[in-house]
């Protein structure tokens, strides 16, 4: 029987793996605790949302929600200690393969809200030859350094495979954050 589920449906077991890596990788590594909250579609609201529930732990994110734009995004996760965050952006597919169209399209959506990492997921398949050759041999198509407003912002990003039957990612070492447990490397530089 073919499977029938869109990619919607496999936000919460994506969004709750990678929580729970990032929380248990996180603490073991650097005994220090983050919090992790989701949002699925328009950021800016999402952000005032995630704030209004958690006013403790999200203060430090009041600013940043002020000045984003207005962004429709597939899941983004607010990582945060209470005293700083960082923003990960998800662009989920359920596709053959994904290629530069979607890359284009996370690149894009960190570099308008500001987030510092964004993953490219795709269910049950990976990126396509092309994509797959382009992030092997393009270096600064995956950290990306800009200068917003006299202030430089570094982007990092990455291109992986979620496995439906095991429910797990699938690594394939396309851009610079090849995995989860390398993501949490990178955040440690942001929180301790």
């Amino acid at each position: 029987m073919p499977n029938r589920r869109n990619e919607v449906s496999y936000y919460p077991e994506i969004q709750a793996f990678i929580e729970a890596q990032i929380k248990s990788n996180f603490s073991a590594m650097y005994h220090h605790e983050l919090d992790v909250f989701w949002g699925i579609g328009e950021l800016k609201a999402n952000l005032n949302r995630i704030i209004a529930s958690n006013p403790q732990k999200c203060n430090c994110v009041r600013s940043f929600a002020r000045n984003v734009p207005p962004l429709n995004l597939d899941i983004f996760a607010l990582i945060t200690d209470g005293e700083k965050f960082q923003l990960l952006i998800l662009e989920v597919k359920l596709m053959n393969s994904v290629g530069l169209k979607e890359w284009s399209q996370l690149v894009g959506y960190c570099l308008v809200s500001g987030a510092k990492y964004g993953l490219l997921v795709n269910i049950d398949s990976g990126a396509s030859q092309r994509l797959s050759q382009i992030l092997s041999t393009e270096s600064q198509l995956s950290r990306i350094l800009t200068i917003v407003n006299g202030v430089q912002r570094e982007h990092c990003l990455g291109c992986m495979q979620w496995d439906s039957l095991t429910q797990n990612f699938e690594y394939s070492n396309l851009g610079y954050v090849t995995s989860l447990s390398n993501l949490c490397h990178f955040l440690a530089a942001e929180f301790l």
